[in-house]
Parts: C-alpha cells; sequence; structure tokens
C-alpha cells in the first residue's frame, strides 16, 4: 500500500504534530506500507527514515493553476494508491486534483469549519471528534480521535516555574498565544482564583496577555512560561490543567493530561464534551463560568478527580498512538 500525504500547513499545532506522528507510524508499521509526505520544507528532518518527503511550498493561493500544477505534478511521482489530504487547503488544492489523479482518497478534518465543501470529492472523510461532523454532509465519515504515545514514567515533575508564585493549587493551560485559545478569557477569569497559573507557549498575542496580566494585577499569580520542548514534568507537578479555547478539535494536550492522570477543566469545544465529565465543562466566552468551574474543581480536588477515573482509563486504551494508527489503516483497507 503506497500512500501518500499532502498537509499544506506551516504551524506548530494538532495538525502537524498528527500528521509527523501519523507518517511515522505507518512507517514503523512495516506491513507493505510506504509513505510519501508532501509539505513545506520546514517539516522534513522531523520525519522517521524511510518516509519519503517531498517538499512544496504551499504559500500561494489554494486555485493558483501553476501551484495545483506543480502539486499535481509532485503527487504523480509518488505513484499512490492512496491520497490523505490534511486540512481545509490540502483538501481544497488536492480535491481539485482526484480527476486527473484517479485515486483512492481520503482527507482529514482537524477541527469544526463552517465551509466544508472541499470534503465532498473524497471517498472517505476522517474527524477527529464527533462534533466536527456536524456541518459535513458526507456519506462516509469515520471518527479517529488523535493518540500520543502512552507515558514512559520517565518525566519527572518541574518544581523551578513555580517559585515566582508559591500560593495555593497549581494550574496550568497550554497552547499557542493566539486568540482562538482563550487565554485572554483565562486571565479575565483569573481575578477571582486564588491559585497559581502557568500558561505555557508562544504566539502573538504575548504583548497582550502581559498587559492584561498586569492590568488586571495578577502579576503574583499568573505567568507567562514561554514555549516549552517538553510539557509532561509541568503536568507531573499541576494539580489542574484548563483548556480556555473558543473551538478546537482534538487537542493533543488533553489527551496527554489525561494519560497522566491530569483533570483538565474546559471550554465546551471540539471533543471535549466525549471525553470529559460533565462538571469539567464550562461555557465558551464566558469567563465567570470558566471562573466557576475552576473554583470548583480547586475546592474539592480529590473529589473532583474522582470524577475522572473513566477519562483516564479511557485515555489509556484508546486515545494511544496506537489506536491512532490502526483506526487510520482501517479506513484505508475500506478503500483498498
Amino acid at each position: 500500500m503506497n500512500i501518500t500525504i499532502v498537509m499544506a500547513g506551516y504551524g506548530e499545532g494538532g495538525l502537524e504534530k498528527h500528521v509527523v506522528e501519523l507518517a511515522n507510524g505507518l512507517m514503523r508499521h512495516k506491513n507493505g506500507i510506504q509513505v510519501s509526505v508532501i509539505a513545506d520544507p520546514m517539516y522534513g528532518a522531523r520525519f522517521a527514515q524511510g518516509v519519503t518527503f517531498m517538499p512544496f511550498a504551499f504559500s500561494s493561493s489554494r486555485r493558483n493553476p501553476i501551484a495545483l500544477f506543480r502539486l499535481w505534478r509532485t503527487m504523480r511521482r509518488t505513484r499512490p494508491d492512496i491520497v490523505h489530504a490534511h486540512g481545509n487547503k490540502a483538501a481544497s488544492m488536492v480535491g481539485r486534483l482526484l480527476p486527473l489523479l484517479k485515486v483512492r482518497s481520503v482527507a482529514t478534518l482537524h477541527s469544526r469549519k463552517k465551509n466544508v465543501r472541499m470534503f465532498h470529492a473524497f471517498e472517505r472523510v476522517i474527524a477527529v471528534s464527533q462534533v466536527s461532523t456536524v456541518n459535513v454532509a458526507h456519506p462516509a465519515v469515520r471518527i479517529v480521535y488523535n493518540g500520543v504515545a502512552l507515558p514512559d514514567g520517565h518525566a519527572m515533575a518541574s518544581d523551578e516555574a513555580w517559585h515566582h508564585a508559591p500560593r495555593g493549587k497549581r494550574v496550568i493551560a497550554v497552547g499557542r498565544l493566539v486568540p482562538v485559545k482563550g487565554f485572554d478569557l483565562l486571565i479575565e477569569a483569573w481575578r477571582t482564583i486564588d491559585a497559581s497559573l502557568l500558561i505555557l507557549g508562544e504566539g502573538f498575542e504575548r504583548p497582550r496577555l502581559e498587559q492584561l496580566i498586569v492590568s488586571n494585577g495578577l502579576s503574583d499569580r499568573v505567568r507567562l512560561a514561554g514555549h516549552q520542548c517538553d510539557v509532561l514534568p509541568y503536568m507531573r507537578s499541576a494539580d489542574l490543567m484548563v483548556i480556555s479555547s473558543r473551538y478546537e478539535g482534538c487537542p493533543y494536550v488533553l489527551i496527554e493530561a489525561l494519560q497522566h492522570d491530569l483533570p483538565v477543566v474546559s471550554t465546551r469545544v471540539g471533543v471535549m464534551p466525549e471525553l470529559l465529565p460533565a462538571q469539567a465543562l464550562c461555557d465558551v466566552e464566558d469567563p465567570g463560568s470558566l471562573a466557576g468551574t475552576i473554583k470548583s474543581a480547586l475546592k474539592d480536588s480529590g473529589a473532583f478527580r474522582a470524577q475522572f477515573h473513566a477519562a483516564f482509563s479511557h485515555a489509556r486504551t484508546h486515545l494511544t498512538l496506537d489506536s491512532m494508527i490502526e483506526n487510520t489503516l482501517s479506513v484505508y483497507q475500506e478503500l483498498i
């Protein structure tokens, strides 16, 4: 089976992580599978030996005829049995070329989108959560949750980052500092919360968020800790993780937290209602609801953690990298 994966992104988010781990995982499967990846040159070094990487600049418009011709020519060189597009732009470009390629096709929708017409050209659509399928009027949608490798138990708890704010419980939030992650809402909610908050991530909203921390008088208990290559030590030393996003798909940081027995409070977005207990969910764009749910979780952390027994168990059993690879392979096998 020769699989060609197409990714048009430039970011450092869940989509990019998914594609890298999927391609490398399929390669490790070693069951007559050959994997080619067409993506921006910046990602080339991240793929395992044996994955054929085809660098491609996706900076032009998805409708640019020259870019479409170059992509068609690049895909032909990989001689795919199945082409697998990830995200809206890749699906839009590959979908236009499918009549010329005459290969089996699948596309993955990584979050809920209003415009999903480009996915209708594919024989199968993979979604990373039930909610992301709401606008997809497609007869063959398959749910494949993101998955991560099970923890090896070697990550040590990190206390160094907490010296600035020794007060009370320790809470982390993880993600790019961009509006969709809702860190502005989280900072506003923190005005009534007596606990330490570390926000791990980097992005263009840092100056605005820093100003919000100062203007709300939160410098003694809220800190922007920057990008961290390894967030697991922070998870080991935290009492709670918060996801304050305005929308999401199936964030990897959620799965990692659950696999490390770290309770999570989240806005009611993406896959969260499917994986978290109802008491852990709060309203979107509502700092008051967010603050109330966090305070309830911290007030009796033992009782709150007890509600996560099923979620922790489910994550270790079903939200693994092996499960993600096997479930994706099942979709490919349907086509072959």
